[in-house]
């Protein structure tokens, strides 16, 4: 046995040594599933406005806080919803973030991710919602190519912005791949 593990120690060494093969054109699928990024168009991930409620349609994180329901739609915005009575809550304001995807709160100061940046937001009067203050860059920016994802994807264009999210999509084509 032991003059065995020499050899399989240098088959395993040779092995990983090998190169994997190149992926030429005639590879690539004429049209595949995949990923596509979805881009900003200029600044619009910086604007911030407060509308009437709206319906809320995908949900994500919830945060609770004095009878209020405070839901994020990912890459959409803010719900708040009283919840005063849970047999009847009832839908408040909603908070337009393009890129939120995470709150928190201290007090009456609402924490929100905006892309790159971290938003403070008064929300002391449901009725003047006010934003405090802006830090900028205070996150990385998103990824070029899909997290968590394996197979073909549209190469990013950062002529065409930046990238809001991905989206599942029939590709032709691509010439990106994880």
């Amino acid at each position: 046995m032991k003059k065995l593990f020499p050899i399989l120690v240098l088959l395993i060494l040779i092995g990983g040594c090998l190169e994997e093969p190149a992926v030429n054109a005639g590879d690539i699928p004429e049209e595949v599933e995949g990923m596509r990024p979805i881009y900003f168009e200029g600044d619009e991930w910086k604007s911030f406005s407060v509308s009437g409620p709206e319906p809320v349609k995908q949900l994500g994180k919830i945060y609770y806080k004095d009878q209020h329901i405070f839901v994020i739609e990912r890459n959409k915005g803010i719900h708040i919803i009283d919840n005063t009575n849970p047999e009847n809550p009832i839908h408040l304001k909603f908070i337009n973030l393009k890129s939120c995807n995470d709150v928190a709160i201290k007090g009456n100061i609402l924490y929100a991710d905006n892309y790159t940046d971290l938003l403070s937001i008064d929300i002391t009067d449901f009725d003047n919602i006010q934003l405090v203050n802006r830090l900028p860059d205070l996150y990385p920016k998103a990824l070029t190519y899909p997290d968590n994802f394996n197979g073909y994807f549209e190469c990013y264009d950062p002529t065409k912005g930046e990238i809001a999210g991905w989206e599942l999509a029939t590709l032709t084509r691509p010439a990106c791949r994880r």
